[in-house]
């Protein structure tokens, strides 16, 4: 490569024209200093000055060098081959050596490696932080009630409440039978008092062993929750309506009912059909039918 010279030009011993000398000439001879230049070709103005010293060192690849030579050339209408010949015959165009990796053996990732043990702590704090995630949840101290503490027995029913409840509910306690219930035992000395049937609709319509005081008919189009209870607050039905099955009480003058979702309910008493819509609220209808017996409130 040849000496930088302070001004464009080429060395006092060297009568070829660098292609600095060429594009500084071509741009004086069209009155453009190098910023104008620059400008026009959106270029850095270094990279002008830079090109009129011959500062090869400070430029980009051969390659990108060819290109501004030819848009310079363009811009100052001048031979574009003569200034690209000059290059050629004082820049270094070797192009640098490339490593030969065909010949380097691979590295090998051995259980030593870096990223083998860092991936292997994240996977094993990820584990330890899940197990005691699951622990906690399943397993809390002091949690006697719950059913997936180590030595309680699933089966022996639930723990007594630490703390008294803010609220009062009904234990809901079901028969053999699922959602029906027997019918209330006889009281001592009396004669048996009224007779409780319950009958179903079968697929075929059929009804049978009903009497016709009393006939109470309970038929929904979904599911929903039916309670009657009779004159002496024995339950008569307890349990879930369904669409496929109608409910039918009979032999008794005198019903409470608590419906469910009472909006898909269809109630007739005696062949009679009996509105919901005043009874109920949020969805659930409490009414009572029939004659009261003496002592009992609200009959219809």
């Amino acid at each position: 490569m040849l000496a930088k010279n302070t001004e464009p030009g080429v060395s006092e011993n060297d009568p070829v024209e660098t292609p600095g000398h060429l594009i500084a000439a071509a741009r004086e001879a069209n009155s453009i200093n190098p910023a104008d230049l620059a400008a026009r070709l959106r270029l850095d103005t270094k990279i002008i000055k830079a090109l009129e010293r011959d500062d090869f060192e400070n430029l980009p690849e051969p390659m990108f060098v060819k290109g501004y030579i030819r848009s310079i050339a363009n811009e100052l209408d001048v031979d574009a081959t003569l200034i690209l010949d000059a290059y050629a015959a004082h820049a270094s165009l070797e192009l640098p050596t490339l490593a030969d990796f065909s010949s380097r053996a691979p590295e090998q990732v051995s259980i030593n490696s870096g990223i083998i043990k860092t991936v292997t702590y994240v996977l094993i704090g990820t584990l330890i932080l899940l197990i005691v995630m699951w622990w906690r949840s399943n397993y809390q101290d002091g949690d006697a009630g719950h059913p997936l503490t180590p030595g309680k027995d699933v089966n022996a029913g639930p723990a007594a409440a630490t703390a008294p409840l803010s609220y009062t509910y009904r234990v809901v306690e079901h028969d053999e039978l699922g959602w029906r219930v027997a019918p209330p035992a006889v009281p001592p000395g009396g004669t048996g008092g009224e007779t409780m049937e319950f009958a179903e609709k079968s697929e075929f319509g059929a009804e049978t062993g009903l009497d016709e005081i009393g006939r109470l008919t309970i038929s929904t189009t979904s599911e929903a929750w039916v309670e009657v209870y009779g004159a002496a607050g024995d339950r008569l039905y307890y349990g879930v309506g369904r669409a496929a099955n109608a409910i039918e009480i009979a032999g008794h003058q005198y019903y409470r009912l608590v419906l469910g979702n009472a909006e898909s309910i269809s109630l007739r008493l005696n062949g009679e059909n009996i509105d919901l819509q005043p009874h109920s609220e949020q969805g659930v209808a409490q009414l009572v039918l029939g004659t009261a017996p003496q002592g009992v409130d609200g009959a219809r």
